[in-house]
Formats: structure tokens, sequence, C-alpha cells
């Protein structure tokens, strides 16, 4: 409910609207209360850095499914990954912006420790970073998306599994609105010599989807949602 509140105050997805109002009538007036201080909760545990708040309680109280081996990665460890594998390229980052890929985003916390790393040296996410986020699972996904939202992160979260490149779900996150990122990225990747689809032409981005699931009789799911990333990009491609 707190990922289609923030998405649709940006954008309104009508089938996320009606989806939201069906959960909601499912509580009662305190219990929704409750939900609404929870939010405020995490926005206070957000503010002062940006780490992973919502996957370790997931994992403390034991909601993970171990079928699929989800497991998410400590903020600490996080971080230590994110400063030995691009914090030397950060301190003198020649380009515009930079792009992450993370294929198994979970709630975010590499996402976010990447960011941690970026401030560190002066570089303002918002402006500096485009990130596309996927996981399996959708609970994850948009623990993820939420995360990215309040940080203000200019990003695509996707649901789906990544192996498969399947889509079931595209969030854009409502920094990648208000900055215009789309326009950005058409701009960037169209100079770009050379990309992963075989046409070697200009991928662009497929925003039209917003939230709403993607049809796989309407798509090459052959193809990736988002088709190739520039080149030199920094990521966590495990």
């Amino acid at each position: 409910m707190s990922a289609a509140a923030l998405h649709n105050a940006i954008r309104k997805d009508e089938k996320l609207e009606a989806e939201y109002l069906a959960t909601a009538a499912r509580y009662k007036r305190d219990e929704l209360s409750e939900f609404s201080a929870l939010l405020a909760k995490l926005v206070l545990l957000l503010e002062t850095e940006p780490r992973d708040v919502l996957g370790p309680l997931y994992m403390e109280l034991e909601l993970g499914n171990t079928n699929t081996g989800q497991f998410f990665t400590p903020h600490e460890v996080s971080e230590l990954m994110a400063r030995v594998t691009y914090g030397d390229e950060l301190k003198t980052m020649d380009k515009p912006f930079i792009t992450v890929c993370e294929p198994a985003c979970g709630a975010g916390g590499m996402v976010l420790a990447f960011v941690n790393v970026m401030l560190s040296h002066g570089h303002n996410p918002a402006q500096r970073l485009w990130v596309q986020a996927q996981d399996i699972d959708r609970t994850a996904a948009l623990m993820c998306y939420l995360q990215m939202a309040l940080w203000h992160i200019p990003g695509v979260v996707i649901v789906g599994n990544t192996l498969a490149m399947e889509a079931r779900e595209v969030w854009y996150t409502p920094a990648h609105y208000l900055g215009f990122w789309h326009h950005r990225l058409e701009r960037e990747w169209g100079r770009a010599e050379s990309y992963s689809d075989d046409s070697h032409e200009s991928p662009g981005i497929q925003e039209e989807s917003q939230t709403v699931p993607v049809n796989p009789q309407n798509r090459d799911m052959t193809r990736p949602l988002i088709l190739s990333i520039p080149k030199g990009q920094s990521s966590f491609d495990f």
C-alpha cells in the first residue's frame, strides 16, 4: 500500500489504485492508521543514511523464502562490496551519470549501499544515478521500490524472473518521473556505439508500461524490458 501511494502521488495508475482500495477494504480504520504510523517510522529510520531497513526486519520475522534461497545481504557487507568494487572510480566520476543494474535486488540493500558510497564522494544520486532493480518476489521488489522512492533514487523496479527475462510488473520511481530520466536515458543511449541488442538500435525505455503487468503476448520475452545498458556501467551483476 505504501509503494502504491508513493507511485500514484506522482503518476496515477488506475489498476494500482484499485488494488490499493481493495487491500484497504480488508482492514479497520484503526489498523489503517497503524499502517500510516509504520510508514512514518520507516521515513525516520531512513532519514539518517541510505541503508536497508526493511530487509533485516523481513529476515528477523522469518518471512524469507528458503526455497528460492532468499537472503538479504547485511548493510555493512553491501557497503564494503560497493567501496571495494567502485569506490575509487566514484572519486573521479567523469560522466554525467552512471547506471546500476541489480538483477536480484531483494529489499534494495546493495542499491542503497551504493548510494551511500556516492554520497560519501559528494555525488547527488538523484542527478547522477539511474537504477534498474529486479526481483522475482513481489514483496521484496516493492520493499526495494519503497526505499528507493523515499531516498529519491531514479530508476525502475521490475517484478519478474531476471534469468527468464520476465517482467510481470514495472514500477518507475518518483525521482525517475520528476527528473525526466526517460529523456535523459534516450539521449545518452542514443549516442552509445553499440548495444547488446543484435540490431544495434537504441533500446529505448518502455515507460508507458508504468506499473501495469506486462503481457507476454504483446512483448518479445526473449529480450529484457530495458534492452541494454551502455558500456562501462557500474553494476552489482552477480
